[in-house]
């Protein structure tokens, strides 16, 4: 009677452990299939989750600083609207030179020579360079630097030399300077879009 049972529940064993393979198989197979691709998704979409509140906090920031810089920007138009300088036509070039070469002589200086460059055109203003040479005094100099600050204020002084020999008398010293003037624009340097 005892080796009919052995054989038996030796069969048994095998169908046990056959049984709980196909378990671990299909619980195997079931997570591959189901559950793993749903772990992945998740995941997936916790990241892009994360992924939006941070592009939302940065969209954020960004509307905040567009926000800043277009008050600041309005205020500055403002600003500008309440003391803008109302800048010449480049026709009153001759005008111009005629007021300087009238404030270079109120300062005790003596002009040589007055040249203008090319205009170059721009979208807020057309630069004219000017350049004019002469004689005097390095204190009339300084004199003229306050005058054409006050009395031009939409010109600037890009180069200014200053040449004197020691022997000779302070009235023989020479000069060169040259300027940007800001004039209207003209237009020629617009584009349309």
């Amino acid at each position: 009677m005892a080796s009919p049972s052995v054989p038996k529940q030796s069969c048994l064993v095998w169908i046990d452990a056959a049984g709980i393979g196909a378990c671990l198989l299909a619980s195997l197979i079931g997570y591959l299939t189901l559950v793993g691709p749903f772990l992945q998704q998740r995941s997936a979409a916790g990241e892009q989750r994360r992924d939006l509140e941070a592009r939302q906090k940065d969209a954020a920031e960004l509307k905040a600083a567009l926000t800043t810089a277009q008050e600041r920007l309005d205020s500055l138009r403002q600003e500008l609207a309440a003391g803008a300088i109302q800048l010449e036509s480049t026709a009153h070039v001759n005008r111009r030179i005629a007021g300087l070469t009238g404030l270079f002589a109120g300062c005790a200086l003596h002009v040589d020579d007055v040249q203008t460059g090319s205009v170059a055109n721009g979208w807020q203003y057309d630069l004219v360079p000017i350049t004019i040479v002469g004689r005097g005094a390095y204190q009339q100099c300084a004199g003229l630097l306050r005058g054409l600050c006050a009395d031009y204020p939409d010109m600037s002084v890009v180069c200014l030399e200053l040449a004197g020999n020691p022997g000779q008398g302070a009235e023989a010293g020479k000069f060169r300077i040259e300027l940007f003037w800001y004039a209207a624009p003209s237009g020629l340097g617009h584009k349309r879009v």
